[in-house]
């Protein structure tokens, strides 16, 4: 079953087993989570199809969050502005452990950009440059500080 309005979608699938909710789209104040909270067990949440998040779907996650307080919970594939919002909002991470999140690259030769998926075992080894995939500078360097990028793993 999906939830969904006109932006915003929540897509369970199983996978190996285990129910993975798939948020999709702009997160505002008509982005309802009543599916991900119907759900008994373990909840693993992939933020990557998540495009925007407004202040009022800030506050919507964040009163849903509360009350999943009980559950065992997983944020897998986080893309960069869902682990700004865990930066900025301790609440916003609730429960949760984080599995998995895309590191932004920007590379200073060409101004390509890249996101490298990142999980938690290397969140304090992330390389901070890379080699860029289309002129093959190795001057591609991380988008901020490591230090910054995971505040949110040192906030419990």
């Amino acid at each position: 079953m999906n939830i969904t309005n006109d932006r915003f979608k929540i897509v369970r699938a199983e996978h190996e087993g285990r129910v993975v909710f798939y948020l999709q789209g702009d997160i505002d104040e008509d982005a309802i989570f009543n599916q991900i909270a119907n759900e008994t067990g373990e909840v693993i949440i992939n933020w990557k199809g998540v495009t925007s998040i407004n202040s009022c779907g800030v506050r919507n996650w964040v009163n849903f969050i509360k009350t999943m307080s009980d559950r065992t919970i997983y944020y897998i594939e986080c893309p960069p502005l869902i682990v700004k919002q865990m930066n900025m909002i301790p609440s916003f991470l609730g429960t949760a452990t984080v599995y998995s999140v895309y590191v932004p690259y920007v590379c200073d030769n060409c101004d390509a950009e890249k996101l490298v998926l990142v999980t938690a075992e290397k969140f304090g080894s992330v390389e901070e440059t890379i080699q860029c995939d289309q002129c093959q500078s190795p001057q591609m360097e991380l988008d901020g500080h490591p230090k910054h990028y995971f505040t949110f793993g040192r906030a419990k």
